[in-house]
């Protein structure tokens, strides 16, 4: 029988800690991750990949179609880029310019070492759909943290939104919401985080574990490609500072001020088999909103996006293509 820290990951973390941290500073200088190739299958065949400058770095997308500009946002978390939407966008490129983007931090978009924050996220999505979308207000379909940016994003810039379908927004301020989307590691030991993330967390062992237990609600739809490309994700050079920026409380903020100044509609999807997400939260969201509107996906886990496509797609065409002038607030 393997060790039980092969069996379960998430022992790991206990076992070998003094030693680990002993030998932290000198394995750091040693252990240097290289920029690997990310998987072609980050993105579907027909989609062209790009890249534009934004006042916090390179960010790479995928793009194809023609039509009102259709932008996925992909949600924070371990090995997070635009294949989270990848089985749900490309359908849509037959009606719209869909444009898929790696947000700073992940994929294959640059991965600063500094934190951050939601403000700064604002600021490089504004010079994104400014320069790709060519100022054109953009219908935006985004999940977990990134939902809430586009809030923030739509309060500030609202020439850019044209509406916005969110599933599962949330502002990741609650520890089971964390660990939920991977973004478990923590510790105070100079360098030690950093190094049980490439040598545990970014593991196909621990990311297999971590879909089982808080992803999916089928074990069998984790499909290899999925695995291969969260796990190529989190192992690329720089990957860990936006999973450790998490941890260290920087990118946990409220929206709640803001939200009275979004105009554009919204409308929340919201998956009822979300471990640790509470309906309620998405009711509260649409009550502070000037015009929006929720539904439950009773069948859906957080990670339905890959796990149910089809369902999320179908979802989220509704939305998109439907009235949403006349939401009025729950």
């Amino acid at each position: 029988m393997a060790p039980l820290w092969k069996r379960s990951p998430f022992v790991g973390f206990g076992i070998g800690v003094g030693f680990v941290g002993a030998l932290a500073i000198a394995l750091k200088l040693r252990q240097r991750s290289t920029r690997g190739v990310i998987p072609d299958e980050i993105s579907p065949a027909i989609f062209a990949t790009r890249s534009v400058s934004t006042s916090q770095g390179e960010m790479v997308y995928h793009i194809s179609g023609s039509g009102e500009p259709l932008v996925f946002l992909h949600g924070f978390f371990l090995g997070a880029s635009s294949y989270e939407w990848s089985k749900v966008y490309a359908g849509f490129a037959f009606n719209h310019e869909v444009i898929a983007p790696d947000l700073i931090g992940f994929g294959e978009s640059e991965r600063p070492s500094k934190a951050l924050g939601a403000q700064e996220y604002v600021e490089s999505l504004a010079d994104f759909l400014r320069e790709v979308a060519r100022r054109r207000p953009a219908v935006i379909v985004a999940s977990g943290l990134s939902a809430n940016i586009s809030l923030l994003l739509a309060a500030r810039y609202p020439e850019l939104v044209a509406r916005m379908v969110l599933f599962l927004p949330t502002d990741l301020r609650d520890l089971q919401k964390c660990r939920t989307m991977g973004l478990v590691v923590k510790s105070r030991v100079p360098g030690l985080s950093g190094l049980i993330y490439r040598r545990h967390i970014a593991q196909l062992p621990f990311i297999r574990s971590w879909l089982e237990s808080y992803g999916f609600l089928n074990s069998s739809k984790i499909a290899p490609e999925t695995l291969s490309v969260l796990a190529n994700c989190a192992q690329q050079y720089g990957a860990e500072h936006a999973i450790l920026n998490f941890v260290r409380n920087r990118h946990r903020f409220n929206a709640s001020a803001s939200l009275a100044g979004v105009p554009a509609p919204v409308h929340i999807l919201w998956p009822a088999r979300a471990v640790g997400f509470y309906p309620s939260d998405a009711v509260n969201l649409c009550r502070d909103l000037p015009r929006a509107s929720m539904e439950i996906l009773p069948e859906a886990s957080a990670f339905a996006p890959m796990e149910t496509p089809e369902d999320i797609a179908g979802a989220v065409l509704r939305w998109v293509d439907g009235d949403l002038t006349a939401l009025q607030s729950i």
